[in-house]
């Protein structure tokens, strides 16, 4: 019987709704890893990072960390007076107010990094980059015209008044004096990065290579201090006490005439410093480090937070610190972001199942063709030769029946290297087996067939009578073979990259599964392994919905019926 194939085909898979939906999915799915670099929304090998402001609550005898108050990081925190309203700052024109138990995002005119904070009589100053100083009055934030257009670093207010003193690059410092900023002259090169002013007459300045300056009110001086750290903070609650912290655990401590240094716990930089009383303090820096000051002596708190802290504040018995870095986004449920979340290493999962469906449809056709060739062609020779043929065919067929495929793949692995081309050879090398089968009962009943006798008479080689006569007759078994080997090669390969033989730079379903395993993480971060687990299930009932449509090829009476 004749009949045009092709349109067949398509008929029956489009009468057949789950054949229609494996060709849908299938070639969804081939179009994702054809344009997997533009559906993609990340670098599938980028570690992806995060930013957000976060606080440090000491209350009670207790650290209390509070995660996502801002979206970007935080550089500096203060306290107002009354000890009920706070303001910190950060990157990208982040001011947030802390009041009635909840933090709130205030509207400034504009977006550069603001580095420091500070509160005074009816003031609130903030200080950034390009020489930015904003003053909040009357409830208003206002961009205040200065001097300089260097980046400022720090600003602190005399208690009770509205003088202010500012720090910034290249021994920039510039006071406040009636409403209006003028620059001081220092004579110093070096960047100016803290400042604190307990008194209308007495300020501390300090900044890189352990420069110190005295501020008298009207003059700055350079203290001689030993030395060449740099220095982050300054904290002065009176004119004859204070403490600076800074590079490598760099702690000193002035007591009215000299500074000193004094030792610490932690190697770490130290950003933050608050001196509460005469023996103790408290001081904050890189990877979470908190260092108490109780009687003189430091000691390390361990709250178990690894990321950077920037700026300290104190009033009465509360604490609290600002900041945090970029962080690795690990472990990270689904979002916005990152829609099918991030693995232990901050990659994004959806970004690598999109590229991983490459490496599986790879495998999967390509393994499926070599088996269908091998297969087709050695039942083909098998069922027409028959005897002696016949015979050591199928007994190689037997002995790849005993060969298992991962120990199998194992071996071709430890003669070359984990790759894509060792799972194809070793799926195609092993899985012929059933279609050599297949063909040859099919090939052993054509070739009793009259036309193969009437071609034999008429002097038609075998080659000839077995490719041109008996091949066209199988296709639509062969086809079928093929389908269920695409399904199958699928498999093979998730199961081979789970089992660490998957190529080690490209994704793949069974690879991201793979990783997953070897993180540990697996079991309780379902988001990492549902995603591809789901996506070899959904590939794989859509080839064998394909295949159903297939065997009315081999059956026409399946689609009578």
């Amino acid at each position: 019987m004749k009949y045009d194939a092709v349109r067949f085909l398509w008929k029956t898979i489009r009468q057949d709704r789950l054949a229609f939906f494996g060709v849908a999915v299938l070639f969804c799915l081939v179009a994702i890893a054809l344009l997997a670099p533009l559906v993609a929304t990340h670098d599938p090998n980028e570690m992806n990072h995060r930013v957000e402001g976060t606080v440090f609550w000491y209350r009670d005898g207790e650290w209390v960390i509070q995660e996502s108050v801002g979206e970007w990081t935080l550089n500096a925190v203060t306290f107002c007076y009354d000890g009920d309203t706070a303001f910190a700052v950060g990157n990208h024109g982040e001011v947030l107010k802390y009041s009635a138990g909840s933090w709130e995002k205030e509207e400034v005119p504009t977006t550069v990094h603001l580095q420091d904070v500070a509160f005074g009589e009816n003031l609130v100053v903030v200080v950034g980059e390009s020489g930015t100083i904003l003053e909040k009055r009357n409830g208003e934030w206002i961009i205040v015209n200065t001097p300089v257009e260097n980046e400022l670093f720090a600003v602190s207010i005399a208690p009770g008044t509205q003088k202010a003193l500012v720090a910034g690059t290249e021994g920039t410092v510039l006071r406040r004096l009636n409403d209006t900023w003028e620059l001081v002259d220092t004579g110093a090169t070096e960047d100016l990065l803290a400042v604190s002013f307990p008194a209308e007459d007495t300020g501390f300045i300090v900044g890189r290579r352990n420069v110190i300056f005295h501020y008298d009110g009207e003059t700055l001086s350079r203290q001689m201090v030993m030395g060449f750290r740099d220095l982050y903070d300054v904290h002065a609650p009176t004119t004859d006490m204070a403490l600076a912290v800074g590079e490598r655990g760099t702690i000193l401590h002035y007591t009215g005439t000299a500074w000193s240094a004094m030792y610490g716990p932690e190697a770490r930089d130290l950003r933050g410093v608050r001196l509460i009383e005469e023996d103790k303090a408290v001081a904050v820096g890189s990877h979470g480090v908190i260092i108490r000051m109780d009687q003189g002596q430091w000691m390390r708190e361990d709250t178990g937070y690894r990321r950077h802290l920037r700026g300290i504040d104190a009033f009465g018995g509360m604490l609290i610190a600002s900041g945090t870095d970029p962080y690795v986004n690990s472990l990270a449920r689904p979002s916005v972001d990152h829609w099918f979340g991030t693995t232990h290493l901050g990659r994004d999962i959806y970004s690598q199942v999109v590229y991983g469906s490459r490496a599986a449809l790879t495998v999967g056709f390509l393994a499926a063709i070599m088996v269908a060739v091998i297969g087709t062609n050695v039942g083909l020779f098998a069922g027409y030769f028959k005897g002696r043929v016949d015979g050591l065919l199928m007994r190689i067929v037997d002995i790849m029946y005993a060969l298992p495929l991962e120990p199998f793949a194992m071996i071709l692995v430890l003669l070359s290297r984990p790759g894509l081309t060792i799972i194809i050879f070793a799926v195609g090398l092993l899985t012929w087996r059933t279609t050599a089968r297949i063909i040859r009962s099919q090939v052993l009943s054509l070739a009793a067939r009259p036309f193969v006798k009437a071609a034999r008479i008429a002097g038609a080689s075998d080659l000839r009578i077995l490719y041109v006569h008996i091949a066209p007759n199988i296709l639509p078994l062969a086809f079928l073979q093929l389908a269920v080997s695409v399904a199958f090669a699928i498999t093979a390969e998730a199961t081979l990259s789970f089992l660490g033989l998957g190529p080690p730079r490209i994704y793949s379903w069974g690879t991201i599964l793979h990783e997953a395993r070897l993180s540990g993480a697996w079991r309780t971060a379902w988001w990492w392994i549902i995603p591809p687990g789901v996506l070899i299930m959904i590939t794989v009932v859509s080839v064998f919905f394909i295949s159903r449509a297939l065997e009315v090829l081999t059956n026409p009476r399946l689609g009578k019926r």
